[in-house]
């Protein structure tokens, strides 16, 4: 750089050139000097072009999901509490397993994403008209066993997996100890509230969380009685293998990794039964190409939207076994999606519920396997297919709020923050724009505003440790991944990349919220990695 300033002086100084010729060399000599630094100072701070061009190019898609986000939210689901009762009606009625277990929770992601204000006013006091308006013992009932049980693993897991040990996790609880109140299926491994399949996994599910959430051994007690109803007899393979059938798939392997942090012995007794179901499915369950059929042993059955809800089983045997068994296979079959067959494909026709199902079961997959294939199906389906990021923004269509165009608004959510590698800025306003990419030793941030902007960048924590009790990251449905997470009492180098200044900041503090300042139309660079 000495060099550059040196020879600068010497054009500066020359008395051979004329005065035109000297102001031109000038010129040329300050812009040489303005690019060089431009491009010395991020590589000086660590940052590589390809990392700072991906975090640019996910501010696009981010900030455009997550403006279009906040329009749906307060254009169209808010619209949807009714003033009197303050209850969220969707689709004009009022039932557990629709409404509020695949509707409701995305109303929450959205406020919680784009405005805390709404998620902390008639969203959460939606939550108390459900309360209010639901009988004391209203789930011990055997026919409303199926509308709680979805609920619960549908609306208020999802919930909780990013709000964490809050009003919706007492409601949780509330609602799993009424179904468990006295079941009324005898088995024998203990009474059981139902023999439905989808019902059983769900319970699972739940009850593993529960357990690590709580330290309750009823709970566990509870999933084990479910899972040796299923496993212990030996041979079960579940036939149908995709939405209402998947759910026993995931939940099978979610207890598997819980059993092995907790109770080794059942764990090892556990994984050749899981094993055998999973190779089965491999075997009779899936095309070439490693996505699953709707059906067990019928390739001639539509493709699984519910591909990639299975393969989290996969990937939890891997981790509770120790050994990559599944993990080659599940890498293959990402690269896959780089076929034609899986550009728009119909996995429901037209159906904006199929894409959402295929793509999030996708993300939930990249997340462990980061497979450059796949993560650009992804972006390149939820472009076309449930973004319709194409559309200028203030007047593009809005999702409806039915349960299935609701769960296009999951995954939206779900997709942006993979973009933001968990990042949240609030509060978000719609001329934001916000995206994030991994480097060597942590992360580069982009932000940008139309407008002065003043706020906070809430980083992400491991809330699968913190908030949900898991020793290990446990690949799961209904969830929200993790990206880049913080430690609370590690310490992190912030650099603001124009200036070079550089503080040091507690991971709580990030958590938190760190403020940040925009001017109009000023793009501001971060780079963040943990203090040495």
């Amino acid at each position: 750089m000495s060099a550059i300033v040196a020879g600068m002086g010497l054009v500066f100084g020359s008395n051979v050139i004329s005065t035109r010729k000297s102001v031109i060399m000038k010129n040329i000599a300050w812009l040489v000097l303005w690019l060089m630094l431009g491009s010395f100072v991020p590589a000086a701070q660590g940052l590589d072009d390809a990392s700072l061009e991906k975090a640019r190019e996910s501010a696009k898609i981010a900030s455009y999901s997550l403006s279009k986000v906040q329009r749906w939210l307060h254009e169209v689901a808010l619209t949807k509490i009714e003033p009197e009762t303050g209850l969220y009606h969707p689709d004009g009625n009022f039932n557990y397993q629709d409404a509020w277990a695949d509707c409701y929770p995305f109303l929450v992601w959205a406020a919680w994403a784009t405005d805390t204000d709404a998620l902390n006013g008639p969203v959460r006091s939606a939550l108390h008209a459900e309360i209010k308006n639901c009988g004391k013992g209203f789930f011990t009932e055997t026919a409303n066993t199926f509308g709680g049980s979805e609920y619960v693993k549908d609306g208020l897991v999802a919930i909780v997996e990013v709000t964490g040990k809050d009003e919706w996790f007492d409601r949780m609880q509330a609602i799993e100890d009424e179904i468990w109140q006295a079941p009324t299926i005898e088995t024998p491994y203990g009474m059981i509230p139902s023999k439905n399949i989808e019902i059983n996994g769900e319970q699972i599910q739940v009850l593993a969380r529960l357990f690590t959430m709580t330290g309750d051994k009823k709970y566990l007690e509870w999933a084990e009685r479910l899972a040796n109803y299923y496993l212990l007899p030996g041979n079960f393979v579940p036939s149908r293998l995709r939405d209402h059938g998947c759910e026993i798939v995931g939940g099978l392997g979610l207890l598997l990794g819980v059993e092995s942090e907790h109770h080794p012995e059942k764990a090892k007794a556990y994984l050749p039964l899981v094993k055998e179901m999973l190779d089965e499915i491999l075997e009779h369950g899936a095309n070439e190409d490693g996505i699953m059929f709707d059906t067990l042993g019928k390739p001639d059955s539509r493709l699984s939207d519910g591909w990639g809800y299975n393969y989290v089983a996969y990937l939890c045997y891997d981790m509770a076994a120790g050994e990559p068994v599944y993990r080659p296979h599940i890498e293959q079959t990402l690269r896959n999606l780089a076929k034609p067959l899986y550009q728009n494909y119909l996995w429901e026709g037209n159906n904006i519920d199929g894409f959402a199902d295929s793509i999030e079961g996708g993300i939930y997959v990249l997340n462990r396997l980061p497979v450059p294939e796949a993560a650009a199906w992804i972006d390149r389906e939820m472009a076309t297919n449930v973004v319709r990021s194409n559309d200028p923004l203030e007047t593009a269509p809005l999702w409806g709020t039915m349960k299935l165009e609701s769960n296009g608004v999951r995954t939206t959510i779900m997709h942006a923050l993979m973009h933001t590698r968990g990042l949240l800025a609030r509060p978000w306003r719609q001329d934001l724009s916000l995206g994030a990419s991994d480097t060597q030793d942590g992360m580069v941030v982009v932000m940008k505003a139309k407008r002065d902007w003043s706020g906070e960048l809430v980083f992400d924590m491991p809330r699968h440790r913190v908030w949900m009790g898991f020793q290990k990251d446990w690949p799961r449905m209904n969830t929200m991944p993790e990206w880049f997470t913080v430690e609370e009492r590690k310490e992190y180098a912030v650099v603001d990349i124009a200036s070079g200044l550089e503080q040091t900041v507690p991971g709580k503090r990030l958590h938190e919220g760190l403020p940040v300042e925009l001017a109009e139309g000023e793009e501001k660079l971060f780079l963040i990695r943990i203090h040495p």
